[in-house]
């Protein structure tokens, strides 16, 4: 996956998602590790676009895990 692929593709709403995700857990990380991961302005533009892509790819994967479940019929 591309980060073009997604961002094109991907409603405006689920790309803003990915994006604060992305955001979000990198000042989690940054909190739990007391600083010794950097904050998400700290982060090289490269490196924002990094976790994005793979925060872009868990939301892909859990929606191929989530049709998966459904197929098999399985409760939730």
């Amino acid at each position: 996956m591309t980060e073009a692929s997604w961002r094109d593709d991907w409603p405006p709403f689920r790309v803003a998602l990915v994006d604060e995700t992305a955001r979000c857990l990198a000042e989690q990380q940054s909190t739990a590790t007391a600083g010794q991961r950097p904050r998400w302005a700290e982060l090289s533009s490269v490196q924002q676009n990094n976790l994005a892509e793979n925060i872009a790819g868990i939301f892909l994967a859990q929606d191929q895990a989530l049709h998966n479940l459904v197929e098999r019929g399985l409760p939730f």
